[in-house]
């Protein structure tokens, strides 16, 4: 018996220790996490940790410096671009190693590796996107040209030299929790986290909704409601611009190009819950002022680019200094070189372009070998995927690809919105492009011609980019690499079987719109449509209009304007959409929702129309107007599109027999809305919308819930629930260069340490910090240099 005991004991404890070190499902090693010496309690940073360090690396050439400022911005000062960017790679890895790891495998389609069989479809999907496919495109690209390969190779030795440094103990925390490693960084992985970012900004379309459409409403009602060039815009590129005749010869649409667009009804299990596709979240700000209209009669640039709101923080701070370079602003963490910021000499910012850079192709095809194409069967290029699941077997499938691309969707592998047929996509950023080598030029640039000789290399994502100078110039390009297409080509789902639907010649990139010192003394895009219609190169596009209103009509009333005036502007709450629309909305209230809902109806008709943080009316109205837009637009909507909010206000304010028909639908709304407000006890605009900076893993302890900020994306500060303003800049160009900036978050991506969310309170509250931009010399002595790094050969 006491055998039997002893062996029982014996097994029971070979099972704990087993259990206590070893993964079970999606649960960590419960005894390696909790270890204290090597477990997660390793990430607990010291609240006054001195990070001051010396150290070598046989990589360097030569001795480099970075200074640390009091909010833990690294200043790096280097003697050649070899070291400049080895020291970059090894900052963003020292702060930022898990975020470059774990967004790099979800663009390659590796996230199953971690999270098992339920992130497979996600896998799935990004590798029929052509995600890998598109990366190794471009790193042929940028390791074709010098300068682009000296940058990724030197960021990829500084990312491994760090790497090396590892081990299980002091592993970044994420690791621990989910239970994977560290891998070696490659050339390919700096790709493919550009790749991610072109799909971020141009992966989405409307092609399938629009096809949905086009079959079910008549074609006038159809541009109507989704037009190509929005009544009443005011676009990127001023109206009234003056645009050279096309190089190119414009193309005709085929004869009979109707027949181009098959139905898509025929292969599309069609839903009834479909919702809006429309990214009206990721989008961005950015203007310019001349010093004609500045108090200090220095060119003032600014930028908030919109995108998602994540811990650890999309971007990195940092300057970068070495013979021929000093520049400032922020980084991708996994990228070299600073993506929107300001040099010596100049500075620029990005907003979303979207023009459409992406096509889809209906195929015929024969037993999945071969597909129709100008009447010849062609046999598809077989791309085998194997995606490695946790605890699973490896998944296994051959990828087609077509001249259009890869086949997204198949018998095997259904769309969102339930296409069951063979779609070939067609991408920008499937070419092999190297924007990195654009980054490497703005960085670099003193004037306006070496600002365009740069962004030429800028194909996909396509973005407006501003541009202010020392000199006093501004301007604004509509830059990305775009196609002479005849109208209506790939604005709806396309017959893959036939060359006439083929995308046609590049456009030049000096034909792209642009403008140079407007006599208006301002310009500004806020992904609105991009130019007036005499531009001579058809396009389609996802475009907004509301935050673009707004900002130019405040920049037009600006005369003497101050980097405050910037903060304020940039901070704008006010809803053009309310304002216009609300009065419509209150007039056909009736007399039994008068009284029932008259509390509700008191607030918001003295409203100012702000989207404030502690407004209840801004509550109010965002709600209903939810429930009154889905009312409204119930049918077209199941095709996944709604006519865009701007759309709605001008039918609604401008047709009255519109606005009539649509009492029914506004009083109805009004009941859901107060119904459903009913719920929430804080009815304060904060607290209903709830804006979360959450953490990229998911893990609610290391997120921030409940922000108290007021926005949302049809306002400037377009802070929504999971998007917002992702790096709030402005620059005044002056002979000492002023700068502020702030994004919500902080430079450590190690949720135990102080400077991991450090500038969150800020952000919220609208308020920046001035930037520390140092000159280019070999030594410091500003009192804001907090910590130093030497590093030797």
């Amino acid at each position: 018996m006491r055998v039997l005991r002893a062996l029982v004991f014996i097994l029971i404890t070979v099972a704990i220790i087993y259990l206590l070190n070893n993964p079970i499902g999606t649960l960590p090693a419960i005894g390696k996490l909790l270890d204290p010496v090597n477990g997660c309690w390793t990430s607990a940073e010291p609240f006054h940790k001195n990070f001051s360090s010396s150290f070598k690396s046989s990589q360097l050439i030569s001795g480099v410096t970075v200074w640390f400022d009091n909010r833990m911005v690294a200043h790096i000062h280097a003697n050649n671009d070899h070291d400049l960017y080895w020291t970059q790679g090894y900052i963003h890895a020292y702060f930022r190693l898990w975020q470059m790891d774990i967004q790099t495998r979800a663009a390659a389609g590796r996230i199953s590796e971690m999270l098992g069989e339920k992130t497979l479809k996600y896998d799935r999907t990004q590798r029929r996107k052509g995600m890998v496919f598109a990366a190794e495109n471009s790193l042929k690209a940028m390791e074709h040209d010098p300068r682009t390969k000296g940058m990724v190779d030197a960021y990829t030795e500084g990312v491994n030299d760090y790497i090396a440094t590892l081990c299980y103990h002091n592993y970044p925390l994420e690791y621990k929790l989910m239970g994977f490693a560290p891998e070696r960084w490659t050339n390919l992985k700096t790709a493919l986290l550009l790749k991610y970012m072109a799909d971020d900004l141009t992966g989405k379309t409307d092609d399938v909704a629009l096809s949905i459409l086009r079959e079910t409403l008549p074609s006038k009602t159809l541009d109507s409601l989704f037009p190509e060039h929005f009544p009443g815009t005011d676009p990127v590129i001023p109206e009234g611009t003056t645009y050279e005749p096309a190089i190119l010869k414009i193309p005709q649409p085929p004869a009979s190009a109707d027949s181009l667009f098959p139905k898509i009804s025929n292969v599309i299990a069609f839903k009834n819950d479909q919702s809006d596709t429309r990214q009206t979240g990721i989008g961005s700000n950015n203007w310019a002022l001349s010093g004609a209209r500045t108090k200090a009669g220095a060119a003032i640039l600014c930028n908030d680019p919109h995108l998602g709101l994540n811990l650890p923080s999309l971007w990195y701070e940092m300057q970068m200094q070495a013979p021929g370079i000093n520049v400032y602003g922020v980084s991708l963490p996994g990228a070299p070189g600073i993506i929107i910021g300001f040099n010596d000499s100049m500075s620029w910012g990005l907003t979303n372009n979207y023009r459409d850079v992406k096509d889809f192709y209906l195929l015929k095809t024969n037993n999945n070998n071969t597909y129709l194409f100008d009447g010849k069967q062609l046999p598809f290029t077989k791309r085998v995927e194997r995606i490695a699941i946790k605890d699973k077997d490896t998944f296994s499938e051959a990828v087609n690809y077509t001249i259009h691309g890869p086949v997204s969707y198949d018998e095997h592998f259904y769309d969102d919105k339930g296409i069951k047929a063979p779609v070939a996509m067609c991408w920008m950023a499937h070419r092999g492009t190297n924007e990195l080598l654009a980054i490497y030029l703005l960085n670099r640039a003193r004037t306006y011609i070496e600002f365009t000789d740069a962004i030429q290399h800028f194909e996909c994502p396509a973005q407006n980019m501003i541009y202010a100078d020392k000199a006093g110039n501004i301007a604004l390009w509509g830059q990305g690499q775009f196609i002479n297409k005849w109208k209506d080509q790939g604005k709806y789902v396309m017959d893959g079987t036939t060359s006439k639907t083929l995308w046609g010649s590049d456009i030049p990139m000096n034909e792209n719109p642009h403008c140079i010192n407007p006599l208006q003394g301002y310009l500004a895009s806020a992904n609105q449509t991009v130019t007036d219609t005499t531009y001579p190169y058809w396009y389609n596009g996802n475009f907004i209009e509301l935050r673009a209103w707004r900002i130019n009509c405040l920049l037009d009333s600006l005369h003497a304007a101050t980097v405050q005036d910037m903060f304020h502007i940039q901070n704008d709450v006010y809803s053009v959409l309310a304002s216009n629309i609300l009065p419509v909305m209150l007039e056909y209230i009736t007399s039994e929702n008068e009284n029932k809902e008259k509390d509700m109806l008191k607030e918001l008709k003295k409203w100012n129309y702000d989207l404030a943080a502690d407004s209840k009316a801004a509550s109010y109205f965002q709600v209903w107007w939810y429930y009154m837009n889905e009312e409204i637009w119930h049918d077209v909507g199941k095709s996944g599109l709604y006519p865009l909010n701007e759309r709605t206000m001008q039918l609604m304010v401008c047709d009255s027999v519109f606005a009539g028909n649509c009492k029914a639908a506004i009083n109805h709304s009004l009941e859901e809305c107060a119904d459903s407000l009913s719920k929430i006890k804080n009815k304060e605009w904060y607290n209903v919308k709830n804006t979360t900076v959450k953490h990229l893993a998911k893990l609610m302890p290391f997120s921030y819930t409940d922000l108290q900020i007021g926005g949302w994306n049809n306002v400037i500060n377009a802070a929504t629930s999971d998007h917002g303003p992702s790096w709030r800049m402005v620059v005044q160009m002056s002979k000492d260069i002023e700068a502020y900036g702030v994004y919500p978050g902080g430079q450590s991506g190690n949720p135990g340490s102080r400077y991991y969310d450090d500038f969150i309170n800020n952000w919220v509250k609208g308020e920046y910090y001035r930037l520390l931009f140092l000159p280019n010399v070999p030594k410091q002595s500003n009192s804001k240099i907090k910590y130093t790094w030497s590093i030797e050969p």
